[in-house]
């Protein structure tokens, strides 16, 4: 046995141990970052599909100003991109109420031009951009 032990390089073996610490801990990380990535995706998907129930809007407008509804749909749909139509649809099934859709839409467009730095844009078939709150994370994070 202790013939074994001489044979055996431990600087090697652990050189190989670090390196296979290093290479799981990279990908713990990016696991990490999936299962988060997930989780906001079925939070933002639940918020979408019965807005009511995690954002319950004012009935009239000058309760809570429209930029400031159209800034919460935003962050709490992150990270799913919606497209203007959307955020509309989604205020209007939370109980806000306009004119008419149209004029709500207007509005809409409206706000997202106000708010453009606080939000990513992505490019969808039949030149239509779609929008998502930009998340800003700290450089060591």
């Amino acid at each position: 046995m202790n013939r074994e032990l001489r044979d055996v390089n431990f600087g090697e073996t652990i050189l190989d141990l670090q390196k296979k610490r290093a290479d799981l801990l990279k990908q713990k990380t990016t696991i990490d970052h999936q299962i988060w990535v997930i989780d906001k995706t079925v939070e933002s998907l639940i918020f979408l599909g019965n807005p009511e129930s995690k954002m319950p809007l004012p009935r009239e407008l000058n309760e809570m100003g429209l930029q400031d509804a159209v800034r919460s749909v935003f962050r709490r749909s992150f990270p799913v991109y919606l497209l203007p139509t959307e955020v509309r649809d989604t205020l209007m099934s939370a109980g806000m109420t306009s004119t008419t859709p149209k004029n709500l839409l207007i509005t809409i467009h409206t706000a997202i031009s106000r708010m453009n730095d606080e939000l990513e844009e992505q490019s969808r078939p039949g030149g239509k951009t779609a929008y998502r709150w930009q998340v800003v994370r700290a450089e060591n994070a």
